[in-house]
């Protein structure tokens, strides 16, 4: 901007020296030269002088990149929400699971191996359920909770934040957590 400004007073200089005559040899032309270079010099010192349209190219561009990256982490959030939405359907899905079937068995693994199948956004998903089990635990259960009894499930994965590119910039750990009661009987 100051090269500019500097070129601009040198043109300046140059008019004022017309204008003054120097390079007229008659009065009249000389007058009528003269105020329309005043109003010329007026003209360019109002622009030069006007603060609002400073935007150049480059910080446009600078904003355009910063207004794209603070896009794709808004949609790296939603995805991150999204997940934890479907981690909250996997841990109701097992609870109704381990209501029905009165606690923890093979078809328990099996659904849960399912689950974790469809959920694309997490990685390292585990559960891990709290309840006081049945003993002697019966045939064909792992873990037996008799009728009544109730039981917590939590289940915890991770999901990364990372914008474009999938830069493994944060690592988020995302816990889902339901709650049920026993259904089945166990003699």
């Amino acid at each position: 901007m100051l090269f500019y400004r500097k070129s601009i007073s040198v043109i300046l200089g140059t008019v004022k020296n017309f204008a003054d005559g120097r390079f007229l040899s008659k009065k009249g032309g000389r007058f009528a030269v003269k105020v329309v270079v005043i109003i010329v010099i007026k003209k360019i010192r109002r622009i030069l002088q006007d603060e609002r349209a400073e935007a150049n190219y480059l910080s446009t561009m600078v904003f355009i990149f910063i207004a794209v990256l603070l896009l794709a982490f808004i949609i790296d959030l939603f995805s991150i929400i999204s997940t934890k939405q479907e981690l909250d359907l996997c841990a109701d899905q097992m609870v109704k699971q381990i209501q029905l079937s009165g606690g923890v068995n093979a078809e328990t693994e099996q659904l849960f191996n399912f689950l974790c199948s469809q959920i694309g956004g997490a990685d390292n998903i585990s559960y891990s359920i709290n309840a006081s089990y049945k003993t002697p635990t019966p045939s064909g259960m792992n873990r037996a909770i008799q009728l009544g009894n109730p039981f917590y499930i939590t289940i915890q994965g991770e999901a990364k934040l990372g914008g474009f590119w999938n830069f493994d910039l944060v690592r988020i750990n995302i816990v889902s957590r339901a709650a049920g009661v026993s259904e089945h009987y166990w003699k």
